[in-house]
């Protein structure tokens, strides 16, 4: 994959945030109680524990967990780091 290729799949914040969605569901959600089935609201982009009500959000249990940058910012930095054949100093 390319820079335009990339920006073609991953060019707007909603692009980025469906896709991480279908990657983590396809690995699935646990809560803090330990329970795996969960609720989605779109609205907030936020997975809810049916067992607890506890919500947790996209982010959380990842490497972006604390960070307030966008997906996009995250998905265009990985990007760029698996590319790059230099790397970053």
């Amino acid at each position: 994959m390319n820079i335009f290729s990339f920006t073609t799949h991953f060019g707007r914040e909603e692009d980025c945030r469906i896709h991480f969605k279908e990657q983590r569901d396809k690995i699935g959600v646990v809560c803090k109680c330990g329970h795996k089935e969960h609720f989605w609201i779109k609205s907030i982009w936020s997975y809810e524990c049916k067992k607890c009500r506890k919500r947790i959000s996209l982010k959380s249990g990842t490497i972006m967990q604390n960070s307030n940058l966008s997906f996009l910012i995250w998905y265009k930095t990985m990007f760029l780091m698996s590319v790059t054949k230099k790397g970053f100093s």
